[in-house]
């Protein structure tokens, strides 16, 4: 069993000591680490990892409360910090748990009873609400992004766009938009399973990650449709070229090679569309303009 790391950040060697007894009448199970003053605290507190941190609130320099909203809002640790009370302390308690502490514990009650409450209550709080950021999380990336390419869904794309649009236009500037399809995927699909076209999808998922540029941003549609929001400065036909070298190379899938092509079509704000709706209109048309030249012979997968 892993051991409980508590850090007590307090000036007085006294109350120190009292948390060490309290703590080691808990076991073995429990190792304790000391700062005697604020500032030593908080590097303790950023440097190393800690289970628990116990700060006292009567301290020179900087108080208890003061140190927690450093942690808390300026240096954004999230360990679970109680607070160390003297009597009729009530108002500093309460302040303190808006602030962020997990739990308080007035001195006159230390412990190993009441130590062993607090800090077993505080961490584990601290895991309930990691669980729920981490669902909150999970949530979101499905909201988000599409879990097969790993690329931004349709519903962040129209946020990232609206962005887009209102950057340009507040900087007077302009970006490209390019609306891509895939050639040849139906036939993919079609003969080898949708095993198959997912294969594909993410492979054309991990290349347009792997040419995207820092600021660029890569979207699947849906089905075999994908779009991208080139930043300002960005040469669309540059980007074409790149996209198209990359999705032509056959992606393997068992003993056979599948072979797509990808039709693109190129938008640029605001010359040809001031807002959102009107310039995927002008990338679509620029796309099903691609689509008819296109003179290659009836998509087919290649065999190896």
């Amino acid at each position: 069993m892993p051991v409980i790391a508590v850090l007590v950040i307090d000036d007085d060697a006294l109350d120190r000591k009292a948390v060490a007894r309290a703590i080691e009448q808990l076991g073995p199970g429990y190792e304790l680490h000391e700062a005697r003053d604020g500032l030593l605290g908080l590097e303790r507190a950023v440097a190393e990892t800690f289970d628990c941190i116990l700060v006292d609130y009567n301290m020179p320099g900087m108080n208890g409360l003061e140190i927690l909203i450093k942690l808390r809002e300026e240096l954004n640790v999230t360990t679970p910090i109680v607070m160390l009370t003297g009597s009729g302390n009530e108002l500093v308690a309460v302040e303190a748990m808006k602030r962020g502490a997990s739990d308080y514990l007035p001195k006159e009650q230390l412990g190993p009873e009441s130590l062993l409450r607090v800090v077993s209550n505080a961490i584990e709080k601290r895991g309930l609400q990691k669980n729920s950021e981490e669902a909150q999380l999970a949530l979101k990336q499905l909201a988000l992004y599409d879990s097969l390419t790993g690329l931004g869904n349709r519903n962040l794309f129209h946020i990232q766009l609206e962005r887009a649009v209102g950057v340009s236009r507040r900087k007077n500037t302009s970006f490209v938009l390019l609306m891509m399809d895939l050639d040849k995927f139906k036939a993919i699909n079609d003969t080898f399973g949708h095993e198959a076209g997912d294969a594909i999808l993410a492979a054309v998922g991990h290349r347009l990650r792997g040419i995207s540029r820092a600021a660029d941003a890569y979207f699947r549609m849906g089905g075999d449709e994908f779009m991208a929001i080139l930043d300002v400065g960005s040469d669309g036909n540059a980007a074409a070229r790149r996209i198209v070298t990359a999705i032509v190379e056959p992606v393997p899938f068992g003993r056979h090679a599948l072979a797509v092509e990808i039709s693109i079509g190129m938008a640029t704000y605001p010359a040809d569309g001031g807002d959102p709706l009107n310039l995927i209109r002008a990338a679509d048309a620029a796309m099903y303009g691609a689509k008819k030249s296109y003179s290659a012979p009836a998509a087919s997968a290649a065999a190896e």
